[in-house]
């Protein structure tokens, strides 16, 4: 069986289809898998996270699109990277890869070669690198046209760029993070707090603690909220932390919009601090 196409994109509904369109095009038996079109725009952040929280329960081999290129059409490089587990990523070198280099480590990665794997009659356009090079490229990939040493110039993996990670502390009873992401359905926050950094802080379901929240040197909100394993286990309404599918500690409220309530956003100038309350 030939490798499936995931796709994620900022472009928003409906705006993967001329790209589905390119590598169906190519081979009618590639799957086309369209992940999410809604990555907030322009952030590569939150593309890298996106990737990161994907990767990993998609089969070997897999070919992963990631369309968030703000700086589409300039110098930045189109690349390719061969994942550890042996996928590929297909996606502008200009942050998006960043989280990828530690989980599940990236093996090579190449320079896409538009000479060679540039859709046909595309050369005068440079704003749709999605469609003309990132598809065409995966396509091609996924159907066996071309290998990994036919995409291009290798260049050395040193040499991705990365964005700068936000930090986090752990001390007993005390952690200290950033307000990470949003997940808007729901109007939950995501930390940067990682579930083992609770635990070592001796933080377990059942506890109570104290939240504090400030945008740069503002405080938000400070009041206690439980921890516990989901929102059913707090009444309709009350706020509660809770271990987060993506690894983290996440804050919302059952049946809410915690974010919303209280105007939060996220990123390096939104810290956070969580202390365990004596029981």
């Amino acid at each position: 069986m030939k490798p499936a196409v995931v796709i994620q994109t900022d472009f928003g509904y409906g705006g993967g289809s001329a790209m589905r369109g390119v590598i169906k095009t190519l081979d009618p038996e590639v799957y086309v898998y369209e992940a999410n079109h809604g990555v907030e725009k322009f952030n590569v952040v939150k593309a890298a996270r996106s990737l990161d929280h994907l990767i990993g329960y998609w089969p070997a081999g897999t070919v992963f699109v990631s369309v968030v290129d703000p700086g589409v059409g300039t110098s930045r490089r189109a690349s390719v990277a061969l994942l550890k587990n042996g996928s590929y990523v297909v996606s502008p070198d200009n942050g998006t890869l960043t989280l990828l280099l530690e989980n599940p480590g990236i093996e090579a990665v190449r320079v896409i070669d538009e000479t060679v794997n540039r859709l046909k009659g595309t050369e005068k356009v440079s704003i749709f690198h999605g469609r003309d090079l990132f598809a065409y490229c995966a396509g091609k990939l996924a159907a066996g046209l071309i290998s990994f040493a036919e995409v291009g110039e290798e260049y050395p993996v040193s040499e991705i760029v990365k964005y700068e990670k936000l930090n986090y502390t752990c001390e007993p009873g005390k952690l200290k993070g950033h307000v990470a992401d949003m997940m808007y359905t729901f109007g939950n926050l995501e930390t940067n707090i990682p579930i083992e950094a609770a635990e070592s802080a001796g933080m377990v379901p059942g506890d109570k603690l104290l939240v504090s929240i400030k945008n740069k040197d503002s405080f938000v909100l400070s009041h206690t909220i439980p921890y516990q394993p989901s929102f059913g286990w707090v009444p309709e309404g009350e706020e509660v932390i809770y271990n987060s599918s993506d690894g983290v500690l996440g804050i919302g409220i059952n049946r809410g919009d915690f974010i919303r309530k209280y105007n939060i956003g996220f990123g390096r100038d939104w810290h956070i601090i969580i202390t365990k309350e004596e029981r």
